[in-house]
């Protein structure tokens, strides 16, 4: 979906639109290139003897300090203070015109490539028939999401595209994936706004679940930044563009059905597991030998975990993952990808059956004890409707933990 978006965009960007699918295909990394190991330095992570080896070009550097990227450092990054839509317009259009001209020269064969910095000196890879072939084994095994007709195909469209643009090119899909993966939780935000400022319907708690829901996504994209996801002028274009565009798609989803609007939801971020999965199992050994990006430790070990808390479908406190690694901070991710589907599942219920979904910091009613881990609230309003809904979220938990205990070990 979020690539049929950008091709609406690109009709009324038609001469930037043919400059970035262009950029897309032609940067490419050259088979070779993406075959590469990588190598870590610094903090514990000094290269063992035997095992892989990581690219000459990491030999003897502090990978964390020297070569992630630091988005604040970044020419083409964010402005640094408030200021009019106009003044931050220009001052953007500035900031990307350079990248542009850069991009150029490199597919023109002018400039050399950057293949010293990440993410291509990274190497990493992914392969898009094994996370196809992990999406048909969790659908064989009862774990599917029953999305509308139209959304599925939206969705199937939507991934071929991913395939075709980002083929060979994890990191950037990754940071594409996760610059559109931000939008629902603006676009539900909104309208729960627009609903409470209407005297509708007042849910300060979900609001709250989805403020959650976005600062873990805001992480992950952070992560994709530091790895150099967003190094490509053509990339930022297609992502920001097709980010808008999913976000009023998503409003007027909302304002119809809620349901459809979190099952779309629940729909992709199903496919963030089976491909965050399907890239651990192929690039282990790389990412254990490499350390984690400084955004990725502060996020996962620092003081404040309160926000991290707040998504998951789990007694807070209770999941404090380890992050010593880049291993580990995409294991963190994957699990924190199938924390999201549970959720959006329980969304559903609370749309089609009244269980209502609040934090797990929340201290429940007598009453209400024992309704459900991660939710609380009213009586559903169908009892075999809900018989179906829990059979359901069994059926993710038992999936999602599947899958993080075959990531933990090694499988």
């Amino acid at each position: 979906p979020y690539a049929l978006g950008g091709r609406h965009v690109m009709v009324l960007h038609a001469p930037l639109a043919v400059l970035s699918a262009l950029a897309l295909i032609s940067s490419r990394q050259p088979a070779a290139l993406r075959a590469r190991p990588a190598r870590a330095s610094g903090i514990a992570m000094r290269v063992e003897p035997a095992g892989p080896k990581l690219p000459k070009g990491l030999e003897g550097r502090d990978v964390e300090r020297d070569v992630y990227m630091h988005p604040a450092e970044l020419p083409y990054h964010d402005g640094s203070r408030p200021a009019g839509a106009l003044d931050l317009a220009m001052a953007n259009f500035k900031r990307q015109g350079s990248t542009i001209f850069t991009q150029l020269g490199q597919m023109s064969g002018l400039l050399p490539r950057a293949e010293d910095k990440p993410p291509a000196c990274l190497g990493l890879v992914l392969s898009n028939e094994a996370v196809l072939e992990a999406e048909r084994r969790r659908e064989q095994a009862g774990v599917r999401v029953d999305a509308h007709p139209v959304s599925r195909a939206l969705y199937d469209v939507g991934c071929f595209f991913l395939d075709q643009f980002f083929d060979g090119r994890p990191i950037a899909r990754f940071w594409f994936l996760e610059t559109v993966a931000r939008i629902p939780y603006f676009a539900y935000v909104s309208m729960l706004h627009l609903y409470e400022s209407l005297g509708w319907w007042r849910a300060p708690e979900l609001r709250k679940v989805h403020g959650a829901e976005e600062w873990n996504e805001l992480h992950h994209l952070l992560i994709m930044e530091s790895l150099g996801g967003d190094a490509l002028w053509s990339d930022r274009f297609l992502g920001y563009h097709c980010a808008i565009v999913y976000y009023w798609l998503l409003i007027a989803t909302y304002l119809f059905s809620p349901a459809v609007a979190y099952q779309f939801m629940e729909l992709l971020e199903a496919h963030a597991v089976d491909t965050y999965s399907t890239f651990v199992k192929e690039n282990r050994a790389l990412l254990k030998m490499l350390p984690p990006p400084s955004v990725a430790r502060s996020y996962y070990t620092g003081a404040d975990l309160y926000s991290f808390d707040d998504f998951q479908m789990r007694p807070a406190g209770s999941r404090r993952p380890p992050c010593d690694s880049l291993l580990d901070v995409f294991v963190n991710i994957c699990e924190d990808e199938g924390e999201h589907v549970k959720t959006m599942r329980a969304c559903q219920d609370y749309a089609l059956v009244g269980s209502v979904v609040t934090s797990p910091h929340v201290v429940r009613p007598d009453s209400l004890q024992g309704q459900g881990q991660g939710t609380a609230g009213g009586a559903p309003r169908d009892e075999a409707e809900d018989e179906v809904s829990k059979e359901a979220r069994m059926r993710w938990n038992e999936w999602a933990g599947q899958i993080a205990q075959e990531m933990r070990a090694g499988r």
